[in-house]
């Protein structure tokens, strides 16, 4: 009876240290990319005030970069434009659709969706790309960073079109076309 006490006991220590949540450190690797991918387009979204860089490994390569600089025919820069879909689009949102990692590298495929809203025709309409990110655990504390990132824009996919669509028209007429009249717009849609 003493050793089915023992037992016991330590079979509920044990149950005890697998429920108990795990620390930032030891958290799964796929959560903690998972975690950086959404710092990454929280950052995009954020246009000038986002720090993608933050995120980034030494040595970081973009085969498309999210942001450029006008060329404006002087030596100097000219102004920023936003070339990602989560800081381009009224509505952005994004898929994981794979993570592969081991000790040191892992690669994620992500699919990006960007919902944009046509005044002329007064519908929302999608633009979709294609992400891959590279990203390293890094030696002195762990953490995943970004080494490359690219996207392809693409045709939509039939499994990946959304539907129904969102209306963004409300959202559109309170931000980016606060300066257009619905009521007009509307109706040269309908004459249109």
């Amino acid at each position: 009876m003493g050793m089915r006490r023992i037992r016991a006991g330590l079979l509920g220590l044990l149950l005890l240290f697998l429920l108990a949540p795990l620390p930032a450190a030891a958290q799964p690797a796929g959560e903690q990319i998972r975690a950086v991918i959404a710092r990454w387009y929280e950052a995009l979204a954020r246009r000038d005030e986002g720090r993608p860089g933050q995120l980034t490994a030494p040595g970081f390569m973009s085969a498309t970069p999210y942001v450029e600089y006008a060329d404006t025919g002087s030596a100097a820069l000219g102004p920023r434009v936003y070339t990602s879909l989560a800081a381009t689009a009224l509505k952005f949102s994004y898929d994981v659709d794979l993570i592969r990692a081991d000790a040191v590298f892992a690669r994620v495929q992500v699919w990006e969706r960007g919902y944009f809203y046509a005044w002329a025709a007064q519908k929302t309409y999608e633009r979709g790309a294609a992400a891959s990110f590279v990203l390293e655990r890094q030696e002195k504390d762990g953490r995943w960073l970004i080494l490359a990132y690219q996207t392809s824009s693409q045709g939509i996919p039939p499994n990946k079109v959304t539907d129904p669509m969102p209306n963004l028209r409300a959202l559109y007429y309170a931000t980016q076309g606060k300066d257009r009249d619905p009521a007009k717009d509307a109706e040269a849609a309908r004459a249109f």
